[in-house]
Parts: structure tokens; C-alpha cells; sequence
């Protein structure tokens, strides 16, 4: 670890490392358990079965601030995990987050994971769950968000709902967001061994996702590989130094600013992959602090196109 500068704040996830072995993965999704994500003093978690790709049904949660009244912006959140873990506790920690401080009713969704479930039903799954809030949502303003894995996810049903004439979202944040499975970039060739997660995982990913499977639409998988980006809401991007996604996530973002899509990004300084889990520090409530004065920046445009 010594050869990377990690914030001292992220010194204890740094020694964490996503399971190399994918029959660790049942064992790991039982412990972790979708469904620990409650209720508390900031917000309220209720849960629904909402339709999944080819007639599945999903376990979805809509968290919402307490005591809140009028009409709230809708937050349709995929979480990561590299396509083949369920949510942790970090992810419930950001999806209140965002409830409570914008405020806004975060959907957030148990989709289906690989190697068990490959491409494209994890994909599928978050692409009906966006029907399903746009249902919810009304005429509120929508933000579709994402964090690495989560990050495909939410890009894919991007496209996904331009290509299908599907409402597109108002607003894109993506957090240190997977985009492409070619792994060509000088970050997935120099952090080779960085904490939590490294290049050797996302070969690992990438072969649980797809295996040997070309797509028709691949794009939908490896979001980067899309030919426009034409129609995008305005994206927030935020890349971790340490990271071998870095990269993908730096030239996502120049391609939507080649493309006219406002877009920005941030490259958070000393923090690896998956930097989110240090509930508590600093680094990340300065991210939050500034996710969220985007985010309302965002939505105060979109009311006034």
C-alpha cells in the first residue's frame, strides 16, 4: 500500500480488496442483505415489487425524507459492486444521504447479478426499474445516478431510454463509474494492485458480465463504446486518483463535452476505488457537499427549460 499516497482518512478500506474468487459471491450477498437498509430519524424506507427484465419481478426500496411536504425530485440510484455484489451498507449510507440533504425520493433497486444473471438482464432490471419510477415520478424532475458498476448501469439505461423514445433524466451523477471493458487506459495499466479494487478484478468483472458474449447493442454493456451521446442531461463525474477506472471516467467525460453535454468532473485527490465506504471522513463530505450543489444547480435549470 505504501506506494500509494491513500488519504489517511481511507487508510482502513484501502486494505480492503473485492473477492477474487467468485464462489465467495453467494456467501458475501447473504451477509450483506439487501433488505438492511431501514428506516431512521432522517428518513423513511419502504419497500416494493417492481417489474424486472423478461417478466421478473425486483425487490426495490423508495427512501424519502421524513416530515418532507410537496412534490420531490425522484433519484433512480444503481448501486456497484462490480455486477456480481449486492448492496453494502455504504450504498444505503449515500442513497439516504441523498434523500435527506437535496431532498428528493431516492428508487433503489435489487437487480439481478452475475455471473448468475449476466448481461443483459442486470442491465434490463434498472432499465424497467427507470419506467417504473418515471411512473412514480410524475412531472418531477429525475436524476438517474450510479457508482462504478452502478455507474454502467445508470449509463446504459441512459441510451437505453434515448434509443426507445423513454423520457430522458433531468440530471447524471456518476461515481467513479465503470464505462468500458476494453481496459486499454494508462490507469487500468498502472494500478495494477491499488486497494479495493484493481485492473486484475475488472478482468474479473468484466468476464462474469459478459464472458465471451459480443452484444449487438455493446454499448449498453461498455457505455464508452457508444457511437453519440447526443440527447445526455447535464453528468456530474467524480474519478478516485488511485483507480484503475480513473481513466475511462476522465475520457467519458471529454467525449460529453466534445458533444455539447454540460459535464463535469472531479478527480477526488489520495482516495482509491470505492473511497464511498469511509462513511465518516471528511473527504467524502466535502464529495457529498459538492454533489449535492450540483445536483440542485441541475435541477434548478432543468425547471427553467
Amino acid at each position: 500500500m505504501s506506494k500509494y499516497s491513500i488519504d489517511p482518512e481511507l487508510a482502513g478500506i484501502a486494505k480492503i480488496k473485492m473477492p477474487d474468487n467468485p464462489a465467495l459471491l453467494p456467501m458475501m450477498n447473504r451477509i450483506i442483505g439487501f433488505s438492511k437498509c431501514r428506516s431512521d430519524d432522517t428518513v423513511v424506507v419502504t419497500r416494493h415489487r417492481t417489474p424486472g427484465y423478461g417478466g421478473a419481478s425486483l425487490d426495490t426500496l423508495v427512501i424519502e425524507p421524513v416530515n418532507h411536504a410537496g412534490q420531490l425530485p425522484c433519484m433512480v440510484l444503481f448501486h456497484g459492486g462490480g455486477f456480481v455484489l449486492k448492496a453494502s451498507f455504504a450504498h444505503h449510507n449515500m442513497a439516504k444521504l441523498y434523500a435527506s440533504r437535496l431532498p428528493c425520493r431516492v428508487i433503489y433497486t435489487d437487480y439481478r447479478l452475475a455471473p448468475e444473471h449476466p448481461f443483459p438482464i442486470p442491465a434490463g432490471d434498472c432499465y424497467c426499474t427507470y419506467k417504473w419510477a418515471l411512473d412514480q415520478a410524475g412531472g418531477a424532475p429525475v436524476i438517474i445516478a450510479g457508482d462504478s458498476a452502478g455507474g454502467a448501469l445508470a449509463l446504459a439505461v441512459t441510451l437505453m431510454a434515448r434509443d426507445r423514445g423513454l423520457r430522458m433524466p433531468d440530471a447524471e451523477l456518476l461515481v467513479y463509474p465503470v464505462t468500458d471493458r476494453r481496459m486499454t487506459t494508462d490507469s487500468m495499466k498502472r494500478y495494477v494492485d491499488a486497494p479495493v479494487f484493481d485492473a486484475r478484478l475488472t478482468k474479473m468483472m468484466w468476464d462474469a458480465y459478459l464472458g465471451q458474449r459480443q452484444p449487438e447493442r455493446i454499448e449498453y454493456a461498455s457505455p464508452l463504446e457508444a457511437a453519440s451521446f447526443a440527447q445526455f442531461p447535464p453528468t456530474y463525474i467524480e474519478v478516485a486518483q488511485f483507480d484503475a477506472l480513473r481513466d475511462e471516467g476522465v475520457l467519458l467525460w471529454q467525449k460529453l463535452k466534445e458533444q455539447g453535454i454540460p459535464a463535469e468532473c472531479h478527480e477526488v485527490k489520495g482516495a482509491c476505488h470505492g473511497f464511498e465506504t469511509a462513511t465518516k471522513s471528511d473527504l467524502l463530505k466535502t464529495c457529498v457537499e459538492r454533489r449535492i450543489a450540483w445536483l440542485r444547480s441541475a435541477l434548478d435549470d432543468a425547471d427553467n427549460r
